[in-house]
């Protein structure tokens, strides 16, 4: 039984930005177990820590906002919990903040996601004009390579928001949906209209993440 549950709030540093989503897991996974924290586990076979991720991270972006989720089977306070799980955390993943959360088994939404796309320090230029006409478009099409085959896609309803910056970083703010988002090197793809694969040596920051409980799961305005 949940008897408590948790937001812990973190960065994946640049160090760690070449890690994939299940190393990020096993990581935390690991650092649960010694920090001694009191995690519930999953039923079955082969039992893990519930620690769930609303989201997953690219492999090759770094990020100053990431979030997790834990359930607990004994409360403990939020500054507690914060001491030991910060020291128990590999080099590269720094702890920023841990809240409590309703304790309900069902995982808050991502509704925003914010990046930077560093396109200066890559030899990119961008035109205020060109962003202009990315989010004055109805449609975004991309073809999304798969392993086997492409998938056709649209960006626009995942893109909230595209600028440059005085420095020449591009921002954009997306919404992730049931079927995926747009991903930040999908988006350049389209904006300057060259080919996914001559991007890839771009640097990406994910800056934050927004989340929500589920519109049924939300609590009552005071």
């Amino acid at each position: 039984m949940i008897q408590q549950k948790l937001e812990v709030r973190f960065e994946k540093t640049e160090a760690l930005r070449f890690i994939s989503h299940h190393d990020l897991m096993r990581a935390f996974q690991r650092a649960v177990r010694r920090a001694g924290l009191p995690v519930r586990l999953t039923e079955g076979f082969n039992p893990r820590p519930r620690i769930v991720f609303p989201v997953a991270l690219e492999v090759g972006v770094a990020s100053l906002d990431e979030a997790t989720e834990i359930e607990l089977t004994q409360c403990l306070t939020t500054q507690e919990v914060a001491q030991r799980l910060s020291s128990a955390l590999p080099p590269g993943l720094v702890l920023k903040t841990v809240k409590d959360l309703p304790p309900y088994r069902t995982a808050q939404t991502p509704v925003r996601l914010i990046y930077r796309l560093h396109l200066p320090e890559a030899g990119i230029q961008a035109r205020a004009q060109d962003v202009a006409r990315l989010l004055a478009a109805t449609t975004l099409p991309f073809a999304r390579p798969r392993e086997k085959s492409v998938q056709n896609v649209d960006l626009r309803p995942a893109l909230l928001e595209a600028s440059l910056e005085a420095s020449g970083d591009l921002l954009i703010a997306v919404r992730p949906g049931p079927r995926g988002s747009a991903r930040p090197l999908e988006v350049l793809s389209v904006l300057l209209q060259a080919p996914l694969e001559k991007l890839k040596h771009v640097r990406v920051t994910k800056l934050r993440m927004d989340l929500q409980l589920p519109p049924e799961r939300q609590l009552p305005a005071h």
